[in-house]
């Protein structure tokens, strides 16, 4: 009996490693990679099957780093990384604020080129990000007197005031973070009018077509160009979504319709050029991925992740891979959970709106009676929603 009792429970044991090794292998193939990942192939969101996620997950596990040591790690490639951010998302500016100690002391980074003013302010920029002393008034005029006169978003302006800390703490004698405007002077005003008010055939239209968006970015390019590769310089580009790409338009997409500032840096500079795209949180696949993990911001290459061939729409094009939207990538949660940029009470002073009151009317589509009115509709309504 005892000999039948044993033959028994070893059969029992080899029944159970057995199923164990069949749930095992389960398992492990829930984890393999899956055929449209290894063969590089083409995927809708929707079309991702649900077993999927799991290897998807793992690869995030492995790969994926913190959002600010990711950033930082960039600069160890590339010369120039240029950011595209989403211009009414607040967690964009406040990741850079952040970051610019570190981008200083740690990625050697000597120079910061943004779209929100051009090179001939650049004297007061200078200004701004130098004097011993915070001067709001001051950093408030200049915002005031840049792009469409209606750019009340604190946390773009905030931008300047991080430099200004980071450079005043320098010890005696260190080089400063230089901070410099790398739009095209444009009168924005004057466009927004013409949009709202000349036929799209118009020959003011198109004039207005070649020289804000075709000579645009290419001049963009020149400017940051300039500053810092021409000079060896490592630098930051900080532009908005549109502006930073730099493999879009390429195989299998169409070829965008205009230049794009990051593309053309990067057909000159190859690799000394890095394109990183704040997510928006509009990409499912990775807020699916992310639901159940750590709701920290993460970075990671999107042009080596099993996520570089998943379609998305961007750019008011057809679906586009992810790996020609973005070469690296910071993911922050998804759109619900991020916020809209933070408004100055008073941005609008009665002399703009002397000055601006038929730009404000016509692009904004309300009878402004005063600059209060201006500044209160700004208040509430400007920065609602995604893309300005």
């Amino acid at each position: 009996m005892k000999n039948v009792a044993t033959a028994i429970l070893l059969c029992v044991m080899v029944l159970a490693l057995g199923s164990i090794k069949l749930f095992s292998g389960a398992n492990e193939g829930t984890q393999a990679e899956p055929a449209w990942v290894k063969n590089a192939r083409l995927v809708k969101s929707e079309n991702i099957p649900d077993g999927d996620y799991r290897y998807l997950g793992d690869w995030i596990d492995r790969n994926a780093r913190p959002a600010d040591d990711y950033f930082i790690g960039c600069f160890k490639q590339h010369d120039v990384v240029v950011f595209g951010e989403g211009h009414n998302i607040k967690e964009h500016k406040e990741f850079i604020i952040r970051l610019i100690p570190r981008l200083y002391h740690e990625a050697g980074v000597r120079c910061i080129g943004w779209e929100f003013s051009n090179p001939e302010t650049n004297a007061e920029l200078e200004k701004l990000t130098t004097v011993p002393e915070y001067n709001r008034d001051a950093l408030l005029n200049f915002a005031r007197s840049q792009v469409s006169h209606a750019w009340d978003s604190k946390e773009h302006w905030d931008l300047i005031e991080a430099v200004r800390k980071l450079n005043v703490a320098l010890p005696a004698g260190s080089p400063k973070m230089r901070f410099v405007g790398i739009d095209k002077k444009i009168d924005w005003t004057d466009v927004y009018i013409k949009i709202k008010t000349q036929p799209k055939d118009s020959p003011e239209m198109k004039a207005l077509y070649i020289d804000a968006e075709l000579k645009r970015d290419v001049e963009m390019a020149e400017n940051a160009e300039r500053e810092t590769l021409a000079k060896g310089v490592k630098g930051l580009l900080f532009v908005g979504r549109g502006h930073d790409q730099t493999h879009f338009g390429r195989p299998p997409d169409k070829p965008y319709h205009r230049p794009i500032m990051g593309q053309v840096l990067y057909n000159k500079y190859g690799d000394r050029v890095f394109q990183v795209a704040p997510d928006w949180g509009k990409f499912p696949v990775l807020n699916r991925v992310m639901e159940s993990r750590n709701r920290s911001p993460i970075g990671f290459d999107m042009f080596t992740s099993p996520f570089a061939t998943v379609l998305n729409d961007d750019m008011g094009q057809m679906s586009t891979k992810m790996e020609n939207l973005a070469r690296g990538y910071v993911y922050f949660g998804r759109s619900d959970r991020l916020h809209r940029n933070t408004t100055i009470p008073g941005f609008v002073t009665e002399e703009m709106y002397q000055k601006y009151w038929r730009y404000y009317q016509i692009d904004f589509g309300k009878p402004f009676k005063n600059a209060k009115e201006v500044d209160d509709y700004f208040m509430e309504n400007l920065w609602n929603g995604y893309g300005r």
